[in-house]
This record gives structure tokens, C-alpha cells and sequence, in this order.
């Protein structure tokens, strides 16, 4: 594997498919952690809205300025600190209550049974990188489906 990648929802205002890539992952002191993750404005083939307008021969360099300042690639930050997830659902929440704990307590919770229940193969052999890729192409997934990115 090169990178983790997903395909997520497409531009709320435009309706352009997009692509997250992760970029970065970093456990604090505290155990909190931070997940950076890349926003790639795509086409219907995939490729990257900016390689189209700076191979564009026919934009001028003030066409090719503007176009790429409105489809830029744009990195989101997302952190476990002052994040409360429902248990009994899983959805991250806004406010604690019966039945929510921190984000970062319930990452330090999930089991192999659990990655398991998200489609995993797990085995003898199966690398821990694996696992920590799959945890964080999963919250790509979830910051997603909560409107996140």
C-alpha cells in the first residue's frame, strides 16, 4: 500500500467528486490524536481538477491563478480532544451525556473483534500497520459521513 485513499461524498455546493488522502497521523502526549487528511477535487476519471487546469494550454496565467485557487487541494484537520462519541451508536456527538465517552476513549477500546465487524480479515499474519491503516481509512470514512470533509 502507497497511501490510504477513499472516495468520499461528492462537493456539497458543486456536486465535483472529491478524494481524501490521508496525510498525517500523530498521537499526543495525552494519547489524544490528530488525523490530517488531504481534499482532492477530481473529475469523473479521477484525476485531479488542478492537473487539468495546469495542463490546460489554452487558460491564461490569470484564468489558471483563479482556477486554481477555487480547487485547491485543501487539508482538513480532525482531533479526538473535546470529541464525544455515543456508544451505543458509534457517531461522534457534541455534548457528553448517558452512554458517551471521549473519542479517544473509545479508539482505545476497539478490538480485533471490532475491526473485524468493519470487514477486516484478521489473522496470525496480518500486519499491525494493516490494522492502524484500516482504523484510520474508516474515521476518512466516518469524519465523512458526519459532514466533516
Amino acid at each position: 500500500m502507497q497511501t490510504i485513499q477513499k472516495s468520499i461524498s461528492p462537493e456539497a455546493v458543486t456536486g465535483f467528486n472529491r478524494i481524501a488522502y490521508h496525510e498525517s497521523f500523530v498521537i499526543l502526549r495525552d494519547l489524544n490524536m490528530v488525523q490530517q487528511v488531504r481534499i482532492v477535487t477530481v473529475n469523473d476519471t479521477g484525476k485531479p481538477i488542478t492537473e487539468l487546469i495546469e495542463q490546460d494550454a489554452s487558460l491564461s496565467a490569470v484564468q489558471k491563478q483563479n482556477a486554481l485557487a477555487r480547487y485547491q487541494e485543501q487539508i482538513v484537520t480532525r482531533q479526538t480532544a473535546g470529541a464525544f462519541v455515543d456508544t451505543a451508536t458509534g457517531k461522534v456527538v457534541t455534548t457528553p451525556g448517558e452512554g458517551v465517552i471521549t473519542q479517544r476513549d473509545y479508539f482505545q477500546a476497539v478490538t480485533l473483534g471490532d475491526l473485524k465487524k468493519m470487514g477486516l480479515t484478521i489473522n496470525d499474519k496480518t500486519p499491525v500497520a494493516q490494522l492502524l491503516y484500516a482504523l484510520m481509512g474508516n474515521e476518512i470514512s466516518n469524519s465523512d459521513a458526519r459532514g466533516d470533509l
